[in-house]
């Protein structure tokens, strides 16, 4: 599963939040209390040093100082506590020697066995009659103090962000197969396939299972409008086809018995023309009932596609040249075998190649192409369609504005639909650069 997906996820999204919330919270806390703490533990070691220090200012003479100091300092390790006396005399005590800059001294380790605190002191200078004492104690306690804070910080929220995004990632991936799966429905009976359903057997009785019981509920309602829709227009189609034919047959003989260049004649051989266009419209209806309630996989079989679009070519080429535009034909080295039935494959190229020869307009160019990778493509070089009408002229009857004028009855790309969805191969409709191009993509196998 794509790591992107997860992180969209909003289990995931919300664990992340979750973590950003208490890391933050934990954080001013924990940093509250540090600093509460630190500032004890540092006002702890200025009373101390001041403390040593006032115990050692009231000795007086510089010998007894330096005395008193020298045994401080023997007891007390410089990394913890400096006792340093400089005596006016020259004479020195402590743990530890200093330098005096600018008035202020720098402690200076008396040697590699008895090194200074890395952490830093607080220290206390006075200037005595008999000299400068310093005393100065470490800054460990609260060196410990930061370390011993960011180690609880790290141990508190190193296990809360892994747990809660441990969890929330295996929540996303359970969300996430469940949302691909109401997505694949989705997709399935906007391809045209109303039998498809979301997984009935999802019981969680979250929001996801609501949406997807939601969906299967839409879906039944969807395919039982169309299936009514479908019967009715076979009922109607088959219903009105007879007459239709009836009087396609009684005009074409009240024609006969008519004298010729007559207005009778005339209107009669209009209205024949009339109902020959009806009947055809109802044929056409009848046929796409027929197949989109026909089984798939009945009258299916292998069908060369190369083969078929070439013999397709040949068929219309007299046509396209009494029309004024060049058919050509663009195969692949080897056939292209899909599997389908190779009468209603042949019928659907006829419409796609019709409606090019009668739309591209003269001098156009119109190539049926077939592709290794099992696609079959017309494109043609006239005006094309409009991207927004795209999916209206896949509809029944559906006509554009500049196509009203000539022959048709917009049921020749409906037709070329419903073929196209019997073996898989939804009709894409695309810009030819100029024109329009319609590719049917048959699945593998």
């Amino acid at each position: 599963m794509r790591a992107g997906r997860v992180l969209s996820s909003t289990p995931v999204r919300l664990a992340l939040f979750l973590v950003a919330l208490f890391t933050l919270v934990n954080g001013a806390t924990l940093g509250g209390a540090y600093l509460q703490l630190a500032a004890t533990t540092k006002a702890q070691i200025r009373q101390s040093v001041s403390a040593e220090m006032a115990g050692l200012d009231v000795t007086a003479t510089p010998a007894a100082l330096a005395t008193l100091v020298g045994a401080r300092a023997r007891a007390a390790e410089p990394r913890n506590r400096v006792y340093v006396f400089l005596g006016d005399d020259g004479r020195r005590a402590g743990n530890a020697d200093a330098v005096m800059r600018g008035g202020q001294p720098r402690l200076v380790a008396l040697g590699p066995n008895r090194p200074l605190s890395d952490a830093g002191y607080v220290r206390e200078v006075r200037r005595l009659s008999s000299g400068v004492l310093i005393v100065a104690e470490s800054l460990a306690p609260l060196d410990a103090l930061r370390r011993t804070f960011l180690a609880l910080l790290v141990l508190s929220l190193v296990p809360t962000t892994l747990l809660s995004l441990g969890i929330g990632t295996l929540v996303a991936r359970r969300s996430a197969r469940r949302v691909t799966r109401i997505e694949r429905t989705l997709a399935e009976i906007a391809g045209g396939d109303l039998t498809a359903r979301y997984d009935p057997s999802d019981r969680a009785g979250d929001d996801l299972a609501r949406i997807g019981q939601g969906v299967n509920r839409m879906a039944a309602r969807q395919e039982a409008a169309t299936d009514a829709l479908r019967q009715v227009s076979a009922d109607i189609a088959h219903d009105l086809r007879t007459p239709l034919q009836r009087i396609s047959v009684l005009l074409e003989d009240l024609r006969a018995d008519l004298p010729e260049e007559t207005r009778a004649a005339d209107l009669a051989r209009r209205a024949e023309s009339e109902a020959a266009r009806a009947t055809a419209v109802f044929r056409a209806l009848l046929q796409i009932a027929q197949i989109e309630g026909g089984s798939p996989a009945q009258g299916f079989g292998p069908v060369d596609l190369s083969a078929l679009a070439a013999e397709m070519v040949e068929l219309y080429d007299p046509a396209a040249e009494e029309a004024g535009i060049a058919l050509s034909v663009a195969l692949p080295e080897r056939p292209v075998t899909v599997t389908g039935d190779r009468d209603l494959i042949a019928q659907a190229l006829a419409n796609l190649l019709e409606n090019a020869l009668r739309h591209a307009g003269r001098d156009a160019h119109v190539t049926v192409t077939v592709g290794a990778d099992r696609t079959l493509s017309v494109a043609d070089t006239g005006p094309g369609i409009p991207e927004a009408e795209r999916e209206n002229v896949l509809r029944r009857l559906y006509r554009l504005e500049r196509s009203r004028t000539t022959p048709g009855n917009g049921l020749g790309l409906s037709l070329v639909t419903a073929i196209a969805q019997l073996h898989g191969a939804p009709p894409e409709l695309s810009d030819a650069g100029p024109g329009l191009r319609v590719t049917l993509r048959f699945p593998d196998g």
